[in-house]
Formats: structure tokens, sequence, C-alpha cells
């Protein structure tokens, strides 16, 4: 059982590390861009960032 907590662990914790690079480099996408921008993929990285970040918090 300790393997399979630990495994989902790091599993939620990179999984939260890239969505919050995924956020990050479409919001300098989105600030570089003139006229209407949608913001759907920043708002959703961001959200599953901390969604994960969190899942991996209680895991720990």
């Amino acid at each position: 059982m300790d393997l399979v907590k630990n495994t989902a662990f790091f599993v939620a914790l990179i999984a939260s590390l890239g969505m919050f690079l995924l956020a990050y480099f479409e919001a300098l996408k989105i600030t570089n861009q003139e006229g209407k921008v949608k913001g759907g993929n920043m708002i959703l990285g961001f959200s599953l960032a901390v969604f994960f970040a969190l899942m991996a918090n209680v895991l720990m």
C-alpha cells in the first residue's frame, strides 16, 4: 500500500508542476496577442494544477 501511495503522490506532483508550466506559458502566449484572446486553456491549466497540488498534499 505504501508503494501505491508514494506512486500516486509523485504522479500528482509531476502533473501539478506540468499544469502550472502549461498555464504559465499559455499566459505568456495570451499576453503577446492583440485583439480577442481565449483564456480557457490558462484557466483550465491553473485549475488542474491546483487540484493536483492539493491531491499531492493530501497523499503526502
